[in-house]
């Protein structure tokens, strides 16, 4: 299944949603201009060992602006797109944007704190890519909107057709996907770590934060609360997120 868009009106106009795409797809193209250079993966890339020794803390939050590929950085924007005007909705722009980049630290250092403890051999592989701060986005919105619907494109065969699927069912089916490849082959090139404890960050955030803030209303109906594989292109391989 591969998400459309989803059936949830906001309140007022995802900013910071729409500046994190932008400010992605211009570090993608600097990436371009400067022809995906081992330099710029090691310097702003995100290095396990480096990190659990307390340097270069920085690439945890310039390696979220960093992506591998075309397919990369689309399958990340699209998730934010869809998913992360709600969330910035329910949060307020300023706290969405501070959220964003915490998640994205927390699954940075979940990840390198895994690779480092059950496989150092790997843990000067940094690791690119938005989809750690993307995870706790879908986790926070799994938690305030679980009856949307997502609008999903369903392959059979050689045809396809549309289909909506709750969130509740798609999103946890794709956590389900992350911690069961994360358990089966942790180390294959996917930082499904990053995704599983972003994702966990976000539902945690979510629930504290529903339980402080009042519950607010929307202006058409009531607000429902109830990556990759390892880069062989240079000498220099990078986890994707």
């Amino acid at each position: 299944m591969f998400p459309l868009y989803d059936e949830n009106p906001t309140r007022t106009r995802p900013y910071v949603t729409w500046t994190l795409i932008a400010a992605n797809v211009l570090a993608f193209a600097l990436q371009l201009s400067r022809g995906f250079t081992e330099a710029d993966i090691l310097t702003y890339g995100a290095v396990p060992d480096l990190i659990l020794r307390g340097e270069q803390l920085y690439t945890l939050l310039t390696s979220m602006f960093m992506h591998g590929g075309f397919l990369h950085i689309v399958g990340n924007m699209l998730y934010l797109f869809i998913f992360g005007d709600n969330v910035e909705d329910r949060f307020g722009h300023v706290t969405f944007l501070v959220l964003y980049l915490a998640f994205g630290v927390v699954s940075g250092v979940a990840h390198a704190w895994i690779i480092y403890l059950f496989n150092p051999v790997v843990a000067w592989v940094p690791a690119i890519g938005a989809s750690g701060a993307i995870s706790g986005v879908l986790g926070a919105y799994i938690l305030f909107f679980p009856r949307t619907n997502v609008v999903t494109l369903v392959f059979l065969g050689y045809f396809a057709t549309t289909a909506k699927v709750k969130s509740v069912f798609y999103l946890g089916f794709w956590f389900f996907l992350q911690f069961f490849s994360g358990v089966v082959d942790p180390y294959g090139g996917v930082a499904y770590w990053a995704h599983i404890s972003g994702f966990i960050a976000g539902l945690l955030t979510a629930l504290l934060f529903k339980a402080v803030v009042p519950q607010r209303q929307s202006p058409n109906r009531s607000f429902d609360f109830s990556t990759e594989s390892y880069s062989r292109g240079g000498s220099t391989p990078s986890l994707y997120q």
